[in-house]
């Protein structure tokens, strides 16, 4: 084997140097190789742009940057680089021999993370004839600012990955790699971006298996739910007190990144495991724009329950405690997960705490056991129950096989032994399982029996990189036969001092859990059509005010149709957003504590009135004809993200109860539905999803057969279609 070896890419010819693993094998690696521009100057916040070519042989013998973010754990000091769009390959051999390839997607929060060989040394890997490629993409704001527009739709750090498969695409057949079969993986937030590469539309034929490590996008950590309040929130931490997107893009292009870090580190500690505020800069809901390319339009769950993810063999498991740090409350209410619509202090929530404290604490929540019961709820809420619904969704949807495992041993290569030594944990951490196949910098006499466990999962991840099967043939190291999921039986590997099958792991747990979110489960709000913001001044924001239709709800606010119904009663919600300690239309909230508590604003009905222009705009014209006055008041959202405080006011609106003939929208005169992006229906709670008709899906005629076509033909015909 040659000492440097030399690869020509699309780009260039790269140099590369020969290495040793730790048992002596000999591996070439190739750092720092440049998969696009450098996101600098005018590409801040853009999406990735392709790598330039260069003159000669380019040096490939060190990592490249790793995104600009503040070291969380010790030294809390600010390190890494705005460039810094760099993937690192290592290969046994580099003569085409086309072995399986295997892409490691870092976690971090989506705030921080690298692919560093001090955490994700490829050695032990790469001695079982696969190709690993680690990838750096932009975490925080530089990763995941979005403000709506055609510049900054949002997801730049999720297309920076799907840039590097591009890459690895079109080059690794070069450093003896098989694009024909890569395997892509990730751990926690990682893990959460590898369930979203297999739902976008941008990553059609580069992904071929995928392995989930303790982390999906159902997670309600993954996902960033209010990105303009985030983005002015980032803005006026650095000094800005624009609220217009046009000045904050200006002023945020043009501050320096340092700033830019250390900025969003004050206004978003790494604190609180149940807190809404952990990661204010994540994956996005986007805005589509033309000639824009989107990662994501729509709901992961809706592209998810449709079956409209990557059909591909998928490795999926979690560890035995995901959360150790929790914070020591009796508030039962406080676990109940953010996307489940219970209002805090309701006859519903208080039921639902009691019954947690039966489930986790066996009634004591002050025993000895109580920190331990609460990391075991906490893990729960922030991982297991959304990983549980993500497997029960794909084996409904997909013919390929799906393999579970719960992660829970406890030895020296442990990382939570390391970052969480103080804790004394008895039972595998969050991703634990990861200080088994990479090398890393924390390593230090090792145990034969954790020899033997890495061994063990060395095989495990690499078998199915290979073939898509963790245990082709039974052998010392697995002597099992790995089951799949099926559909009536929720089978998984115990990873323990021994290996063992078993099924339905936490059962009663989780069929609680399953009840709870069939029954109060929300579909969050399109981020990049629901939000915006207005003056400050006028302390007052209006959301897009639906059209309830039976279990139908369409949002007048990208409806550009007439739709005209026999129904004897259409619903009108008007959501308002108020800041706190400021009068609205005779409305005075005054005690801040008390909304944020318990989520009610006590005020009589008569004293909320809406702006005609927001009437005008948004809803029906015999509405504000018929001059109907709000029949309900209620919160339903607050806020105190980074000092801002803000609560929702839902108010509803009744019609005449002899019905409404013809509903106007915006003015439009037309007639005929045009099925588009611009008709949006989402489901109510007695809804099946797979019975909705969602964007982007065709007219009537071309519906796929899966969604309902039936039950929908002659509610579209009821629209003013096809008769």
């Amino acid at each position: 084997m040659t000492e440097s070896p030399i690869v020509r890419v699309e780009e260039g010819e790269l140099q590369g140097k020969l290495v040793n693993s730790p048992s002596g094998k000999a591996f070439y690696s190739f750092q720092g190789i440049p998969y696009a521009k450098p996101p600098i100057g005018s590409l801040r916040f853009k999406a990735p742009q392709p790598p330039e070519s260069w003159d000669g042989v380019r040096e490939a013998t060190s990592e490249g940057n790793s995104c600009a973010q503040i070291e969380p754990f010790f030294h809390k000091e600010y390190l890494g680089d705005e460039n810094c769009l760099f993937l690192n390959v290592y290969t046994p051999s580099v003569d085409g021999e086309f072995l399986p390839v295997m892409v490691f997607i870092h976690g971090g929060g989506f705030r921080m993370g690298s692919s560093s060989t001090s955490l994700f040394g490829a050695d032990y890997l790469v001695e079982k004839d696969v190709v690993i490629v680690t990838i750096n993409y932009r975490c925080g704001p530089l990763g995941f600012l979005c403000l709506n527009t055609p510049d900054v739709p949002g997801n730049a750090g999720a297309k920076d990955i799907v840039q590097a498969l591009r890459w690895v695409k079109e080059n690794i057949k070069n450093f003896g790699g098989n694009s024909g079969n890569l395997t892509v993986f990730g751990k926690s937030c990682g893990s959460a971006l590898v369930t979203l590469l297999t739902a976008s539309p941008l990553t059609k034929n580069l992904i071929n298996k995928a392995i989930i490590q303790s982390g999906t996008a159902l997670n309600t950590w993954a996902i960033q739910r209010s990105p303009i309040e985030n983005a002015t929130a980032l803005a006026k931490e650095l000094g800005c007190e624009s609220i217009a997107i046009d000045e904050i893009y200006e002023f945020l292009s043009t501050t320096p990144v340092k700033d830019i870090v250390e900025a969003y580190e004050r206004m978003s500690p790494l604190v609180g495991t149940m807190d809404k505020k952990l990661n204010p800069f994540a994956p996005v809901v986007e805005k589509e724009f033309p000639g824009v390319e989107a990662f994501l339009t729509e709901p992961f769950v809706d592209v998810l329950t449709s079956g409209r993810v990557a059909d591909i063999p998928v490795m999926i498991g979690s560890t035995a405690v995901e959360v150790a740090l929790v914070h020591d409350t009796d508030d039962l209410q406080s676990y109940i997960p953010k996307d489940l619509n219970i209002e805090r202090n309701s006859d519903e929530a208080l039921a639902i705490a009691e019954e947690i404290k039966a489930l986790y604490f066996k009634g004591d929540v002050s025993s000895d056991e109580s920190l331990n019961d609460r990391a075991h709820l906490v893990s729960d809420c922030l991982y297991n129950i959304n990983m549980h619904r993500y497997i029960k969704y794909l084996v409904n949807n997909s013919n390929k096989p799906i393999y579970f495992y719960k992660f829970d041993y406890n030895g020296e290569l442990d990382w939570s032994n390391h970052f969480l030594k103080s804790l004394d944990l008895k039972r595998a951490g969050h991703v634990d399982e990861v200080g088994y196949l990479f090398k890393n910098d924390l390593e230090k006499e090792v145990e034969p029996q954790d020899v033997k466990m890495r061994e063990r999962l060395l095989r495990l991840w690499t078998n199915f990189a290979k073939g898509g099967n963790p245990t082709p043939d039974e052998n010392h190291y697995l002597p099992v036969t790995w089951l799949p999921v099926t559909e009536d039986k929720l089978c998984y590997l115990n990873i323990g001092n021994e290996l063992s099958l078993a099924t339905n792991p936490d059962q009663e747990k989780m069929e609680f859990w399953d009840k709870l979110y069939g029954k109060y489960y929300k579909i969050w709000d399109h981020p990049a059509t629901n939000e915006s913001i207005v003056p400050i001044s006028e302390r007052i924001e209006f959301s897009t005010a639906p059209v309830i239709v039976e279990e139908t709800i369409i949002t007048t606010s990208t409806v550009v149709n007439n739709v005209e119904t026999t129904e004897t009663q259409v619903l009108v919600n008007v959501q308002e957003t108020v800041e706190l300690n400021e009068e609205i239309k005779g409305l005075i909230v005054d005690d801040n504590e008390a909304v944020h508590q318990n989520n009610v604003v006590d005020v009589p009905t008569e004293e909320i009135a809406v702006p005609d222009n927001v009437l005008d705009s948004h809803t029906p014209d015999n509405l504000v004809q018929e001059e109907v006055e709000p029949t309900e008041v209620q919160v339903v959202e607050h806020s105190e993200d980074f000092g801002i405080n803000i609560v929702e006011i839902q108010q509803k609106f009744e019609t005449p109860q002899n019905g409404v003939e013809e509903i106007k929208f915006n003015g439009n005169s037309e007639k005929k539905p045009r099925p588009s992006n611009e008709i949006k229906m989402v489901p109510s709670n007695n809804v099946n999803p797979k019975d909705v008709i969602r964007a982007n899906d065709p007219p009537e005629d071309d519906l796929p057969k899966n969604i309902g076509v039936n039950k929908f033909v002659n509610f579209f015909e009821s629209l003013g279609g096809k008769k």
